[in-house]
């Protein structure tokens, strides 16, 4: 391909001289769209309730996260699915509780509404946003007289509902956090608690007087987020959460005083143990016993008149179920009626379920059938340089799912962690995973598994950088942009030797700003930056950066501004022409790599797609596609004018080694499930000329190069690269193709004649 930067650059300052214009893009001949369905197919269970069936005995409900998903219901005795009801609109549930009239409330997210389902009447009703505008549930927990509580995101409400006097929102529970994420009611008090996040605190509702009160102890207020919370046995059970730093903590609800833990395994007094479960079960029948779990599955019980903590033991070993513990319920065994037992389920994504029997001590673990449904995808990759395969990973659930288009074939891998960020190198794709900020290498030539993909660094315990969503790999080195971890600011460059495996993180490399994107050129890092911080913050930068880095140490050498008031800079690649190109919002800009000098602007769309929500590929060497707010579009690469290709319902973009896009869609439904394949038309001029103007030989025209709607440039249909027999031929070729070109409107008949003068003034053809 012939690119001249320089020539671009001197051309586009000629026609700014003389009054001229840019030329107008040819429209993109139109590719094709396949719809490949589902990428991923899984089983997603943020919490359970057990309630009465309905017909009559005892069930567990739960909603598997998906495409419209599914509250299941299933009878514990049988395990048996009686049946699924579809939750037409919403992706999943945090919430899910048992009111004491018996009625099943599941909270969900994206859309925020509250669910009630009536056992006995086998009748479900859609209570629309109970707090509108709130776009997810979380925590639900029942009152008194069929009443319960919940919470919401993004701006931290404390709600309730009863059918008799519908929602009653108790307004925003914190001015700047964004999360409500857990809520506990004191029963014996009159006390609703809100657990708040992303940075914890503890607001205690009075309601009898509406007085609220930050009760959260000082030793707890560097946690993220009140992550659960339960009032068993007169007291607050507290979870807090931060990264991999997970505990449980007891309060006194009423003075909030922080009460001693006696951890019965190491005989030591405590403040906070661990615990891995979604809050505690209800109180056992003997009025004093709490079951949890903690780490890797173990069931532990609290003592709640002797603060003791100790794990269960069956037959001299620890009683571990299958995960943690994210729903529970004391139900009648099922050989005595009259004796009472522990249900619960486990391990949020295999269906998990356990029974304990206090008594024996007895526990059985089990799968029960819920029906799996396509889940959300957060990433798509393929990577030109890649296997040829199309990866896709699962929100929340972390599955990942295998496209290859050579069989049409689909596999699953399981559990990887949600994808943030990926690159190939030397035949390795490097994978950056939330929540832990991990960055894994998978070798696709080596079975899955058994340590493939290994981990190469984890940064959220040490580092507090939880999303790695910019990487880029080059020189034995890979390369990690990422945000910070939740009410947190200053996200980080991390720079891995994939020799040693030394790894040196550089945090706040550009100031309270997260690094989105990654681009190497020259012998010089570039990295792209977002004013977003962490889950939960409010920016406190002003407008988004470009900063350059020595690849070799990852140490910053400069910082810029290359679109002032940019929120955020989502892609920067490698151009056609040789300089950096970047999306910063809804602008691609064209930088020269040497002097940082801004060549182009090109405004694609107003406002921004947040922190992450960007991406620029190169189709051909050539082509420059991007997508953006669920937009895809294609840039002329001499006009830099966008067209928009579709819009609505994608997310993501990337392209494989044939030059075939994919993105992650709609379906035309509501969650974002499917890979969507697009096949640019074909092109008959692959690698076309790029000049700014054309020319005939050395003779420039001082016409504008553009695109002609088969592909080709002017350039390319000029010829003058080509051996001619003689001069005549040549400018007769060029006088054929203007005549052709003027009578189509492509060129004016004044360039005709510029670009005929051109070729006779050459000396193609000459001797």
């Amino acid at each position: 391909m012939k690119t001249r930067p320089l020539l671009a650059v001197l051309f586009a300052l000629i026609m700014v001289a003389f009054g001229g214009t840019a030329p107008a893009a040819a429209a993109p001949a139109e590719g094709t769209f396949t719809d490949l369905g589902p990428a991923v197919t899984s089983l997603t269970v943020m919490e359970g309730t057990y309630g009465r069936c309905p017909g009559g005995s005892d069930c567990v409900y739960a909603v598997v996260a998906g495409d419209n998903t599914l509250l299941n219901i299933i009878e514990v005795r049988t395990r048996e699915l009686i049946k699924t009801v579809a939750l037409p609109g919403a992706s999943g549930g945090w919430g899910a509780t048992t009111a004491s009239d018996g009625s099943i409330y599941i909270g969900s997210y994206n859309n925020g509404r509250l669910y009630r389902y009536e056992p006995q009447a086998d009748r479900m009703t859609d209570l629309g946003q109970p707090i509108p505008g709130e776009g997810l549930l979380y925590h639900l927990v029942p009152g008194p007289d069929g009443v319960i509580y919940g919470g919401t995101y993004p701006n931290a409400h404390l709600f309730s509902y009863s059918p008799t006097a519908g929602v009653v929102d108790f307004g925003r529970m914190d001015p700047e956090q964004n999360y409500v994420r857990s809520v506990a009611y004191d029963h014996d008090h009159g006390y609703l608690f809100a657990g708040i996040g992303a940075k914890a605190a503890l607001v205690r509702v009075d309601l009898a007087t509406g007085e609220r009160k930050n009760v959260l102890p000082e030793s707890l207020s560097g946690y993220a987020f009140v992550y659960d919370l339960d009032y068993v046995g007169g007291r607050l059970l507290v979870k807090v959460h931060n990264g991999p730093d997970i505990k449980l903590a007891v309060l006194d609800p009423v003075s909030g005083e922080q009460l001693p833990i006696i951890d019965e395994s190491t005989g030591q007094t405590v403040d906070r143990v661990p615990i891995v479960s979604r809050g505690t079960a209800p109180l056992a029948p003997d009025g004093r016993s709490v079951y949890y779990t903690a780490a890797s599955g173990g069931l532990w019980v609290y003592d709640v008149e002797t603060s003791h903590t100790r794990p269960i033991m069956i037959g001299g070993a620890p009683a571990v179920v299958d995960g943690a513990g994210i729903g529970f319920g004391w139900l009648p065994a099922a050989d005595d009626p009259s004796r009472q037992v522990l249900y619960g389920l486990a391990g949020n994504y295999g269906g998990r379920a356990f029974t304990f029997d206090p008594q024996g001590p007895a526990l059985e673990k089990y799968a029960l059938p819920f029906e799996p449904v396509p889940v959300d995808l957060s990433q798509v990759y393929a990577g030109a340089d890649g296997d040829g395969k199309v990866y896709a990973s699962a929100y929340i659930n972390g599955d990942l799912g295998v496209y290859d288009p050579g069989t049409e074939s689909l596999t699953q891998f399981p559990r990887l962690g949600q994808v943030e960020g990926w690159a190939w190198h030397e035949g390795k794709l490097y994978i950056g995973t939330y929540p832990n900020g991990n960055l894994l290498e998978y070798d696709p030539k080596s079975p899955w598994g058994n340590g493939n993909p290994r981990q190469l660094a984890s940064l959220a315990a040490e580092h507090e950088q939880n999303r790695p969503t910019a990487m880029a790999a080059a020189a034995g080195k890979l390369y990690a942009g990422t945000t910070p971890d939740y009410g947190e600011h200053g996200g980080a460059l991390t720079v891995v030797d994939l020799a040693s495996g030394d790894y040196v993180v550089h945090r706040h490399i550009v100031q309270d700003q997260t690094v989105s994107s990654i681009a190497l050129l020259g012998g010089v890092l570039f990295g792209g930056t977002s004013i977003a911080g962490g889950g939960g913050t409010d920016p406190i930068a002003t407008e988004a950066k470009i900063f350059t880095a020595d690849p070799a140490t990852g140490e910053k050498t400069g910082e810029f501004a290359p679109v002032p008031g940019a929120y955020s800079i989502n892609s920067l690649i490698i151009g056609p022409d040789g300089n950096l190109w970047g999306l910063a919002d809804g602008t691609l800009f064209v930088l020269d790599p040497e002097s940082h000098e801004v060549l182009s602007t090109t405004k694609i769309f107003d406002g921004n797609a947040g922190e992450t929500d960007g991406d620029l590929v190169i189709v051909g060497g050539e082509y420059v596609y991007g997508h953006s707010a669920s937009r895809l579009f294609r840039i002329d690469p001499i006009s830099k004018q966008a067209t928009i290709i579709h819009q609505g319902g994608t997310r993501r973009l990337t392209v494989d080694p044939r030059g075939e896009l994919y993105l992650l869609h709609d379906g035309d439904g509501t969650n974002i499930n499917r890979l969507l394949r697009y096949r640019p038309a074909p092109d008959s001029c692959p690698g076309s000329d790029l000049r700014a103007s054309v020319f005939a030989g050395a003779v420039d025209s001082q016409v504008a190069n553009r695109y002609t709607d088969d592909g080709c440039t002017l350039n390319d249909l000029i010829k003058d690269d080509q051996d001619w027999t003689s001069h005549g031929r040549f400018v007769a070729h060029v006088t054929s193709v203007t005549r052709r070109l003027d009578r189509a409107g492509v060129i004016t008949s004044a360039e005709a004649e510029a670009l005929v003068a051109a070729a006779g003034r050459s000396e193609i053809g000459r001797s």
